[in-house]
């Protein structure tokens, strides 16, 4: 864990996800709001999101992944299924993991080459508006090869 001015980040992406938001003197706090994500069979994992933006009632809660294969991204799908719209969940991946992420498991997502333009998304977010719409990328989709003709 890496401390900085009193944030505590577990990763670089996180680290530079910080690094932005207090560059755009956009107010974050790490680790600060816990849930419980249910399954199918009764069971629960806890979350507690990397880092919290605030913006009136919205909660922006910024989730670094490391990859598509990230065991995070099926308990986050459960989690956007089970709690409040006005949690808005944001997804950092690196540039090249951005379209292996089912859209299912985010409301927004960007590469981690697009943090400024997170953070002045969040910043520019109305605390008393609506939740601006965000176009969800393509995602990739891998195609069997057919080698039977």
């Amino acid at each position: 864990m890496t401390r900085r001015a009193g944030h505590a980040c577990r990763t670089n992406l996180e680290m530079a996800i910080c690094r932005e938001m207090d560059r755009q003197e956009l107010p974050h706090e790490h680790r600060s709001l816990r849930f419980r994500v249910y399954d199918a069979r009764g069971g629960s994992t806890k979350y507690e999101p990397a880092i919290v933006a605030r913006r009136g009632p919205i909660l922006f809660l910024v989730e670094p992944i490391a990859s598509a294969r990230s065991g995070s991204v099926r308990y986050l799908t459960g989690f956007l299924q089970q709690h409040s719209p006005e949690i808005v969940l944001v997804l950092v991946t690196p540039d090249a993991a951005l379209t292996g992420i089912a859209p299912e498991a985010y409301d927004e997502i960007y590469r981690a080459s697009d943090v400024g333009r997170l953070t002045a998304r969040i910043r520019e977010q109305d605390p008393d508006g609506i939740v601006q719409p965000f176009p969800k990328p393509k995602r990739r989709v891998k195609r069997s090869r057919d080698t039977a003709k």
